[in-house]
């Protein structure tokens, strides 16, 4: 179960941003590894710093407070909570001063995107929108997509060297990615490894860069792809392609399809179950009969009961939604609309009238 993040500063949904800043500093000196020693201080410590990096950016903030816990963690990777977040800047605001060094390479070893690891190393998720009728999510669809996203430079093959050129060893870190360094933090003088500076962590230097890409090995293009939406998705769940999102050289983010499921003029989707109103005569309300009424896989006769009163339910078993990657369909629920005539010829009226007479005689005589 997500982290609720108000909960781990221990501030309301309708906190300021002085109130999480106060309460975000007192946490980060009281749970940080270097001053408590206890097994549980380092993971308290990333949650807490994680809750201030969504909480202290007002955007993040909208997105999660619209999307809950559960609905932010599917959409944003820890990539994307601590992208942009400069924990230089933070620290300095709160009024703590550094020797040299960086201190994002440092907290940035400790949430696994620091030391030997760019960030562009690993991909991004991405999500993409479908949209879809009821029809197509009862029996499936072929959907394309047309997607602008950070893609493998297929010319270097996403190395980032030119054809033919070499990839060498960088100078400055002897290819490990790293560098040790001392650096003053709030928390005190931590020795530390952290990314080289020069070869952003890759260990490489290059002889001649990729001219398409500049020596990324990467670079934003636009790609058309076909999706299969399998049968039975609903509004806004979530489909995950493994592999399918940014490209990174260590790991490929995922690309994830939300599906939105348009407003039907006739059925109305309730999970796996569906309704629909089928509007009948009076007189077959009166006398029962047999009616047919639409499905989402065609037209289907159903037996309207003598005296059926109007708002009638009437169930129709496995003719709902298809179960989600599961055997078995919902069931169709069809309420019975008694439709009343706006106008009569003269010889229906006067049967009405002979109808009212030998209603009111049954009555006279207590029959009903």
């Amino acid at each position: 179960m997500a982290k609720d993040f108000y909960e781990v500063l221990g501030v309301g949904k309708s906190a300021s941003q002085d109130e999480i800043k106060k309460a975000y500093r007192e946490l980060a000196l009281k749970y940080h590894p270097d001053r408590n020693k206890d097994s549980s201080a380092e993971e308290r410590f990333k949650e807490i710093n994680e809750s201030y990096a969504v909480l202290s950016d007002p955007e993040k903030r909208r997105q999660y407070d619209a999307y809950g816990p559960e609905g932010f963690s599917r959409r944003y990777t820890q990539q994307d909570i601590f992208r942009d977040f400069d924990f230089n800047k933070v620290f300095r605001d709160m009024g703590f001063g550094f020797g040299s060094g960086d201190i994002n390479d440092i907290f940035g070893s400790m949430f696994g995107f620091g030391a030997g690891q760019q960030r562009g190393d690993v991909g991004n998720d991405i999500l993409a929108r479908v949209d879809m009728t009821l029809q197509e999510a009862y029996s499936g669809a072929d959907k394309r997509i047309r997607l602008r996203h950070v893609m493998k430079c297929e010319r270097c093959n996403g190395n980032g060297a030119e054809p033919g050129s070499k990839v060498l060893a960088c100078p400055k870190c002897g290819g490990r990615g790293q560098v040790s360094s001392t650096i003053r933090t709030p928390f005190g003088a931590m020795q530390t490894v952290t990314q080289c500076p020069k070869c952003g962590g890759s260990g490489k230097s290059l002889e001649h860069p990729c001219r398409e890409c500049g020596g990324h090995g990467r670079k934003v293009s636009e790609q058309t792809i076909t999706v299969s939406i399998p049968k039975g998705v609903d509004d806004g769940m979530q489909l995950r392609l493994a592999g399918m999102g940014d490209f990174g050289a260590r790991r490929t983010g995922d690309l994830y399809i939300e599906a939105h499921i348009g407003q039907d003029g006739m059925f109305n989707r309730e999970g796996e179950h569906v309704r629909v109103e089928a509007r009948i005569p009076f007189y077959t309300a009166l006398l029962g009969g047999t009616v047919s009424v639409p499905t989402l896989s065609g037209d289907q006769k159903i037996e309207i009961s003598e005296g059926t009163a109007d708002g009638t339910e009437v169930l129709i078993r496995g003719k709902g939604m298809p179960r989600f990657k599961r055997t078995g369909y919902g069931d169709e629920v069809v309420t019975v609309r008694i439709e009343m005539p706006k106008s009569m010829t003269k010889e229906q009226r006067d049967l009405i009238k002979r109808f009212e007479e030998l209603d009111t005689k049954k009555k006279r005589f207590g029959i009903f």
